[in-house]
């Protein structure tokens, strides 16, 4: 461990890491590994200390600080700070509702925890409540150089929210050596289906001293993993309806209890030493993540599954200064911090499906949050015993979202459904109630509700009478009908007026009104009726007298008719459809102002006392004044024994979200027939105060050779304290509905917060650290928590979520010598109450007076332990490979969100060049390496091109290399849906539309030649092999893996004349500076002018760029009108069509299609489509079986898994069928007795026993649909499988005999029995006679086989006893006359279909539900029915295209480049393609085509600059414009006509875009150098480039150009050499977003691209 070196004078002592530590709140700074000679010092009379390690400066600081550093990070190949912190000792995990992860230090709560990155406080919700959730798992390690948690309320020195403590996660700066690290790690579950389904990968690269300036960038992809439920849904069926078919549980995602997905991070550091007291630094980060989560609780089929998006990104600036003289230091930053959260919730009541969008919108969120800071602090030294810290803040929070409605600054904005999902539901409106409206609507649920204010119940509710008949309470003359909505539908709906009491009619004599329909009219009605009549007309009076007004009213109001009568001002439900679709944002500010002082105080050598005082002023709060007494005291003059003690005082402020909240966290979801599951509706509350806290805490610590310990105690006392609490009241949605119909759309419990007074927080903390062997450490940690709640009476005494006992358990092993280490450690939490397991939290309505709502909190106590395993080899000093498993023992807990057992794969390489600089220092060899010194100024790097090597000599060389590339993209995976019955999706762009997944190898081997022909003149020729003919960007994933396709990559021939160099052939030329315009080759002529002496080149060309250019893979469609044929929809196969109002006219419209087509002679239409009336039309049995078979036949081919799953069971012979059987007693004796064979399935069995041996013979006595036999109308099926089924009835006969017999012999409980054998038979030749036998006993009887089945008949006539005639059962024969000859009854009833056997039944009905209930009961055109019977329905309507960058034919440019200094380079170019043919583009408008013709495709202008920072590292950006025609419309837009709430999307032509631009900006840092083992680079770059900028071709070396056209992206990349002529290379591209809108059959969208990933190994021979 390093020591602190001292020199005593007077036997005084003074710590500057505690000054150092006083500052970090206004101060906190990137750590660096600093060189010695760089350390600060500040020199006293007394001291002289060297701040050397983190670690050294926490001794001596009053509170407790723990240190995990870099190190420790690696050990445990920890990627998220939540991987790692929670196994330190006081600090606990904690889990909401939603499954977000907080950090709760000494049993404060999460919100108590501030957490810091760089010293600037995290920016995530705009609530606290739950602490900075999630950000545990959003802020990676990989790039952190040490984490400082500070223990204890250090408001003091922090500010709000430091109540338990502070987490500082320290990131590393740039670096003073140049060098690159790389980790890369698989994971995966015992079940996952792939060998490693998740991986995450991290990329750092320093740059190293660059004179005074040095940089790094870094880049890292994580995969946070699903943490699926453990425990299997919640039963919400009633036994007797859990196996019925309407309840099957469909096939619904997993539950996860977390978000999920990707999320990725791109980063950039940079120092500059002004001089030796001064120095500049920034950071620059950008941080993406795209989260779902799955949420279903029970198999009922009335709760939907909720889909929850989630999609972040976050941008974080700080630029600091640092700066000292001889007795202070200061420290001045700047800071800037936006998060933009997009959330979404989407329900589905149909489960997993792949085709058309079974999603409903349920709500939206956009948060959008940020800060921006300013920090100055400093450090004086005042004598010899006090170190003054002093500085001063300004903060500024601003906060804007949909959650917010109730801050003071509101507004409202309309959304678009469309443009949160493209998988909605899309249907008409219920049959019964839509009357002639037909159109189809989408389902989401937004609406921006009125609410009540205090009603005289005191539950807020829908106002539903404002939003329909624009009523408004509190306005004086404001009417409300008496007639609503539900009267008019039910009696006044298209009927007549009520008739007046006429003038004349004596007042005294009754009157007795009627509805139209005659009924008796009460006379509040009949008054209220009048009422509203004549308030109609006051109000319109332009309408006709004697016109039926209210009926108008009603009538054009629901169909939102612009002439519809007003009331009250505004039409029938005019109000309620402003606000649908809209949504109310709200937004806040505060801004905060601090000042600090505080004091470092040597009062004598061994004692320090640190007093601090700090003043924040809230713009919303007013001002708080924080203190803090601390010291530390060496005891007994033992500096490695030492007592620490602290008194303060600490707050946390509430956050907008619990201030201003007004939002639906979830809604309210039926579980069962009569009972819902209520919501959790958000109310802030803008009475919040500041929650306040008085600290105590004490420690003694020390260390000595191997073992380190510490002891302490700690009181917490907080006033004030925030709590969230049910306000008893309800959010009512559907205050129309009944109670008994309420469970239909239950209310939301309404939740707020409150101060509600004191808890007590009191604990111990000790830790022990020992150094057991030279291998062997051990760690223990133990936290004990007193934590009580001293106010809320509903609340348990003990706080929820604290362990009262944590145990943290850590044993590490590490030999240097054979590179092995290890690392098992786990974490117990002992006797914690969980606060998901709220007893009653479900809150079911009906609400019972017992819910937990309404009484005391009881929890469950939980203990529990999670151990992890990490074994580490090093395998060089510059690569290490690791196998780690977390959750050892596989504890699952769904309330705590645990993750199940995880296997860990990775590796980790360094390469830099310190360890070099050592090797060669010590063998005396110069040490610059990729140093560039302090005075030298770095040159430009290949930015004017070298066209021509003048010191080649005449011959001939050979060259080649070889290629692997290794690609993946990931996609959403959209629904695969691409048809509606007047619009496709063409084949070229369904994979746009369908978002696939995918990966893809390829592989080239490239060989070349190149000749020197004279002393000016030289050849080259390059060709390859590989899977593909064209350029390798211009597909993102190929699907050949091959070497099967030759190009010709290059071939030119070069001349050089003094300044000019001249080239013919195909030749390579890069645009622009980065070359991502373009960057390959095309065939023509090139003439260079360099002139040396000016630093300035001039490249002018032609030719044609068409080999190399085009964009045939573009992410873009447009929509066109076109002719086409599509696939049958369900209700065209089936010709019947369920969804018409009057099911009496289902088969109407197949009717007329049918017809249709057998009049135009289209037999494909008539065999194989509208088979309903096809077997209408086939007259006889026979003819139906025919029909039968084709639909057989088809439904086979496209649904045959669906069909194989089904059987039709038979139904035996029982009506009149007996089973005869022998019972013999112990003397030999015979009697026969009869029993009736039924069978009805396992409905018809009372026992489990029974119901399994049904379900068996069921299986027996079916026929499985997909055998096409069965059909066959002269029913020889039978025959074929005679004797399985002679044996089968038998089986069955045999089982009745056995039973019957069972019933004589023992009751129902199994017990023996005795009981008179009754019924007997005797039988002889065919004939058989019964007697009654009351005597015999069946105690010694017992069963004795079966005689045999027969029918009887009883003849009168039969002069023998023998009355009854027996005939045997023939179950063949019976077969074949039920199934085949008779006409079936269910035909004609259920189908109205006559002359059909009822075999023809079984399988038509059958036939009918598998189509009508694949793809989830898809109704829009299938194409697994027209990959079958082939696409036979034409129609004429829209048609999704992918769009087309054509190629540039003639193309000539110029490039003109120009040093400005030896570092410092710019380039301005043109390029314009000249003769092209003409390129015509359809936009569909109305039902037809709007031509837009070009003959120009480029006319590009672009400028750019290259900036050599050091000898390997520059900044590279280009800019640039398509000023065509064709740009400007590539980069404009459909419109189109959308009706809201509906799938209409009429177009209307297409809009020009403005001028498309593109630019990127790219910094590289090191050289890969193919000659050079160990060499490598990396970079990091921003693309934006507009559709119609680019024409392909792009010279990334990394990216399709589906990636450039239209996107915007960062890429992180790098290089290694491991050996020459071998270089390793990995790339990875994120946050790919569209510029533009693309079309798609449900209107525009934005879009994203998968995040994009290559790796490639090229070796050079």
């Amino acid at each position: 461990m390093a020591r602190k070196r001292f020199r005593l004078r007077d036997y005084k002592l003074l710590s500057l890491g505690v000054a150092l530590w006083l500052a970090a709140p206004l101060g906190a700074a990137h750590a660096e590994e600093a060189p010695p000679q760089e350390t600060q010092r500040v020199q006293t009379e007394a001291v002289d200390v060297e701040a050397q390690a983190a670690q050294e400066e926490a001794k001596y600081e009053s509170q407790q600080k723990t240190i995990i550093t870099k190190e420790d990070i690696e050990k445990k190949q920890a990627k998220a700070v939540e991987d790692i912190i929670f196994s330190e000792t006081g600090v606990s995990r904690t889990v909401d509702a939603m499954g977000r992860v907080g950090i709760s230090i000494r049993g404060a709560e999460p919100r108590h925890t501030l957490i810091l990155v760089d010293g600037q406080p995290v920016l995530g919700d705009l609530a606290k409540y739950s602490g900075a959730a999630d950000e545990v798992m959003r802020l990676g390690t990989e790039n952190v150089e040490r984490i400082e948690i500070i223990q204890g309320a250090a408001s003091a020195k922090y500010g709000s929210d430091a109540i338990g403590g502070v987490v500082n996660i320290i990131t590393k700066k740039a670096q003073h050596e140049p060098g690159v690290q790389f980790n890369v790690e698989s994971m995966r579950r015992a079940d996952d289906d792939h060998v490693f389904p998740y991986t995450n990968f991290f990329l750092r690269a320093d740059s190293g001293d660059m004179g005074k300036f040095r940089i790094g960038l870094s880049g890292s992809k994580r995969e946070v993993m699903p943490v699926y439920a453990s425990v299997h849904r919640k039963n919400a069926t009633i036994p007797a309806l859990q196996g019925a078919e309407w309840n099957k549980v469909k096939d619904w995602l997993p539950t996860a209890l977390r978000y999920y997905g990707d999320t990725a991070t791109v980063g950039l550091v940079g120092t500059y030493d002004a001089n030796k007291n001064n120095s500049f630094e920034f950071r620059v980060d950008h941080y993406a993540e795209d989260l779902i989560r799955d949420v279903k609780r029970t198999d009922s089929d009335l709760e939907p599954q909720q889909h929850f998006k989630r999609k972040t990104d976050r941008n974080s600036y700080n630029l600091g200064w640092r700066g000292m003289n001889k007795i202070s230091d200061w420290n001045v930053e700047l800071n800037y911090t936006s998060i933009n959260e997009d959330d979404v919730s989407l329900i589905n009541y149909a489960g997993k499906t792949t085709y058309e969008g079974k999603n409903e919108l349920r709500y939206v969120d956009d948060v959008d949050h940020s800060q921006f800071d300013l920090k100055a602090s400093a450090n004086t030294q005042m004598g010899d015993k006090h170190l003054i810290s002093y500085g001063f803040g300004y903060t500024r929070e601003s906060g804007e979202g949909s959650r917010l409605k109730n801050s003071p600054n509101t507004s409202t904005r309309n959304i678009n459904a469309w443009d949160y999902d493209k998988s909605l539901l899309i249907e008409k409106q219920d049959r019964l109630i839509r009357g002639d409206d037909n159109k189809h609507y989408i389902w989401s649920h937004i609406h921006d509700y009125k609410f009540s204010g205090n009603e005289a119940n005191g539950l807020p509710h829908w106002d539903i009478d404002y939003e329909y008949y624009y009523y408004d309470k509190n306005k004086a003359g404001s009417f409300l009908p008496g007639i609503d909505y539900e009267k008019y539908d039910k009696y006044l709906k298209g009927k007549t007026q009520v008739d007046e009491r006429p003038s004349w009619y004596p007042p005294s004599w009754p009157w007795q009104a009627h509805w139209p329909d005659g009924s008796d009219m009460d006379d509040k009605d009949y008054k209220s009726y009048m009422e509203l009549r004549d308030r109609l007309r006051s109000e319109n009076p332009s309408y006709p007298s004697g016109a039926n007004i209210v009926e108008e009213y009603f009538k054009r109001g629901k169909n939102q008719d612009a002439n519809a009568p007003k009331l009250n001002g505004k039409a029938f439900l005019e109000e309620y459809w402003s606000r649908d679709q809209r949504i109310t944002v709200g937004s806040g500010t505060i801004q905060r102002y601090n000042l600090f002082v505080g004091d470092t105080w040597q009062m004598s050598k061994n004692t320090i006392f640190s007093p601090i005082l700090r003043l924040d002023h809230s713009s919303l709060f007013g001002t708080n004044i924080s203190g803090n007494l601390g010291i530390t005291h060496n005891i007994g003059g033992n500096p490695h024994r030492r007592f620490k003690a602290n008194i303060g005082t600490g707050y946390t402020e509430p956050g907008m979200g619990e201030l201003w909240y007004n939002w639906e966290m979830y809604g309210s979801n039926p579980v069962g027939i009569g009972v819902a599951k209520m919501g959790w509706w958000w109310e802030g509350n803008p009475e919040l105060k500041p929650e306040k806290s008085f600290n105590i805490d004490m420690s003694i610590e020390g260390e000595s050779k191997d073992t380190t310990a510490r002891l302490g105690i700690f009181h917490n006392r907080i006033r004030d304290y925030m709590s969230v609490y049910f306000t008893g009241r309800y959010m009512d949605f559907a205050p129309q509905l009944g109670e008994s119909a309420k469970w239909m759309r239950a209310p939301d419990m309404i939740y707020s917060f409150k101060n509600i007074g004191q808890a007590e927080i009191t604990g111990l903390e000790a830790e022990v650290s020992h150094k057991l062997s030279p291998f062997w450490n051990v760690k223990l940690g133990y936290t004990w928590l007193h934590a009580i709640n001293k106010s809320d009476p509903l609340m348990p005494d003990r706080l929820i979520d604290r362990p009262k006992h944590k145990i943290d358990i850590g044993f590490s092993y590490e030999n240097k010598q054979y590179g092995w280490s290890g690392q098992i450690w786990g974490d117990y939490y002992i006797d914690m109450l969980d606060s998901n397991t709220l007893a009653n939290s479900a809150n079911y309505y009906p609400v019972e007076p017992n819910a937990a709502v309404n009484s005391n909190k009881v929890y469950q106590s939980k203990t529990f332990g999670i151990w992890n395993l990490m074994i580490q080899k090093q395998l060089s000093p510059d690569a290490m490979v690791y196998f780690g498993v977390n959750n050892l023992f596989n504890h699952r807990d769904d309330d705590r969100a645990t993750q199940e057992r995880v296997y860990r794969f990775g590796a980790n390489f360094k390469f830099d060049t310190a360890w070099k600089k050592k090797v060669r220092k010590a063998a005396g060899s110069p040490v610059a390496l990729n140093e560039t010194a302090e005075d030298e100024v770095p040159r430009l790097q290949g930015f004017l091109l070298k066209d021509f090597d003048e010191s080649r000599k005449e011959g001939i060389e050979f060259f080649g290399d070889y290629q692997m590339r290794w690609n993946a993209h990931n996609g959403t995976n959209r629904p695969q849906s691409t048809y509606t019955e007047n619009s496709s999706v063409s084949e070229a762009a369904q994979k746009n539309m369908l978002d696939a997944d995918g990966h893809a190898f390829e592989q080239r081997v490239r060989v070349g030649a190149s000749a020197r022909l004279s002393e000016n003149t030289d050849l080259t020729v390059v060709g390859s092999l590989s899977g593909r003919g064209d350029v390798d960007t211009a597909e993102s994933l190929p699907d050949n893996k091959g070497l099967s396709e030759a190009r010709l990559e290059r071939a030119a021939l070069t001349h050089k004349a003094k300044d000019w160099t001249f080239a013919l052939g195909r030749i390579q030329e890069p645009m622009g500076v980065t070359g991502y315009w373009f960057g390959k080759e095309y065939d023509g002529v090139r003439a260079v002018y360099t002139n040396t002496a000016k630093d300035m080149q001039v490249r002018l060309g032609f030719g044609t760029f068409k080999h190399s250019t085009g964009v045939s893979d573009t992410a873009y469609t447009h929509v066109t009108n076109q002719s086409f044929y599509r696939p049958p929809t369900m209700v065209e196969f089936l010709g019947l069509d369920r969804d018409v109002t009057d099911p009496a006219h289902a088969a109407d419209a197949g009717d007329q299609a049918y017809a249709a087509a057998k009049a135009a002679g289209d037999t494909a239409q008539t065999q194989n489509l509208y088979f309903y009336q096809q077997l209408k039309d086939a007259p006889t049995i026979a003819d139906k079986m025919e029909v039968l078979k084709r639909m057989q036949s088809i439904v086979n081919q496209a649904y045959g898994s669906d069909l194989a799953k089904k059987t039709i069971p038979l139904s035996p012979p029982t009506f009149g069928s007996y089973v005869y059987y022998r019972i013999k007693d112990s003397h030999g004796n015979v009697k026969i007795k009869r029993t009736q064979v039924n069978f009805n399935g396992p409905d018809g069995e009372t026992s489990e026993a029974g119901k399994a041996w049904a379900r068996d013979m069921e299986k027996k006595f079916s026929i499985k649909p997909t055998d096409p036999d069965a059909l066959q109308s002269d029913g020889s099926y039978f025959q074929k499988h005679s004797a399985e089924v002679e044996s089968t009835y038998k089986e069955l006969a045999e089982y009745r005999a056995r039973e019957n017999w069972r019933d004589y012999k023992f009751d129902s409980e199994g017990r023996p029995k005795s009981e008179s054998l009754g019924e007997v038979w005797e039988m002889s030749s065919g004939r058989g006679k019964s007697s009654s036998d009351w005597t015999t006993k069946s105690d010694d009887y017992t069963f004795d086989g079966v005689v045999g089945t027969y029918s009887h008949q009883y003849e009168w006539s039969e002069p023998s006893p023998y009355k009854y005639k027996l005939t045997n059962v023939d179950v063949l024969k019976f077969f074949k006359e039920e199934l085949y000859q008779k006409p079936s009854a269910e035909a004609q009833n259920n189908y109205g279909l006559s002359n059909m056997s009822q075999m023809g039944y079984e399988y038509l009905q059958l036939l009918d539900k598998i189509v009508s209930e694949a793809e989830s009961g898809n109704k829009l055109p299938r194409a697994s029915l027209g990959n079958v019977v082939g696409n036979l329905i034409k129609t004429t309507g829209v048609v999704l295209e992918k769009d087309d960058i054509p190629p540039l034919d003639k193309t000539f440019y110029l490039q003109v480049k120009k040093e400005l200094a030896p570092n410092l380079g710019v380039t301005a170019w043109y390029l314009r393609s000249v003769g092209d043919k003409s390129h015509t583009m359809l936009a569909a408008n109305g039902t037809g085509n709007d031509e837009h013709t070009f003959d120009q495709l480029a006319n590009v202008i672009g400028v750019g600059a290259k900036w050599q920072i050091g000898k390997k590292t520059a900044v590279s950006f280009d800019y640039g414009q398509n000023r065509s025609a064709f740009g400007k419309y590539m980069n404009g837009h459909s419109t189109f006509d959308h009706p809201v709430r509906t799938d209409i999307f009429t177009p209307r032509g297409h809009q020009d875009g403005s001028v498309p631009t593109f630019w990127t900006a790219r910094l590289d840092i090191g050289e890969a150098d193919m000659d050079k083992p160990g060499t490598w680079n990396a970079f990091v770059d921003y693309k934006h480039f507009e559709h119609g900028s680019f024409f392909g071709g792009n010279g990334t070396d990394y990216l399709p150009d589906r990636y450039l056209d239209g996107i915007e992206s960062f890429s992180i990349g790098g290089g290694y050499v491991p050996a020459k002529n071998w270089l390793l290379e990995l790339f990875y591209t994120f946050d790919a977003k569209s510029t533009n809108q693309r079309d798609t059959l449900h209107g525009p969208e934005s879009f994203k691209l998968g995040n994009y990933a290559r790796a490639q190994v090229t070796y050079r021979f």
